[in-house]
């Protein structure tokens, strides 16, 4: 998710960014599930698991935001001037 957001950047700043901070938020959430992550960073399970549920609680709240920001709607469509309909130019 954290590339397709930065893949949106062009098309969508706001858009990109707030996808890339879903997937980044994701990725952290299963950095601090590893018992890596407890050694580095000398941090107990419980911390560990602390800190792997909040940043799941905020891809999902950064996920809902995104769908009630983006008005329930799907991927913004934009119409093509200048098309053919049945042989025709379209003015």
């Amino acid at each position: 998710m954290f590339g397709t957001g930065l893949l949106l950047v062009p098309v969508s700043v706001l858009g990109g960014v707030h996808i890339a901070a879903v997937g980044l938020s994701l990725a952290l959430a299963g950095v601090f599930t590893t018992a890596w992550a407890g050694r580095r960073l000398g941090l107990s399970d419980p911390e560990l698991r602390t800190l792997s549920v909040s940043f799941l609680a905020l891809a999902a709240t950064l996920s809902v935001a995104f769908v009630v920001l983006n008005g329930f709607g799907g991927v913004e469509s934009h119409e093509a001037t200048g098309g053919t309909t049945a042989g025709r130019v379209l003015p």
